[in-house]
């Protein structure tokens, strides 16, 4: 929670890095091991969250293929 606004804050993360405010991936620690500057870093509004997870997820590979481009290549190949 935001000391400041009392909003509570969200991570964007995927298995174990979280999304940084410059946009690099970093380990993301237990609570218990977090220094005083990673929320600064890695903990946003819902709001800005959810659009930073909107702009993360197209970047996400699986066997070197984006999200859109497997969407697109497995539509294509079951589509009638």
């Amino acid at each position: 929670m935001d000391p400041e606004s009392g909003e509570d804050l969200w991570a964007v993360a995927h298995i174990g890095a979280c999304l940084a405010a410059d946009g690099a991936r970093e380990y993301g620690p237990p609570p218990s091991l977090r220094n005083d500057n990673w929320p600064a870093r890695c903990l946003f509004s819902r709001k800005e969250a959810l659009r930073r997870a909107a702009v993360a997820v197209n970047q996400i590979t699986f066997n070197s293929r984006t999200i859109a481009r497997r969407n697109k290549h497995y539509t294509a190949r079951f589509a009638g």
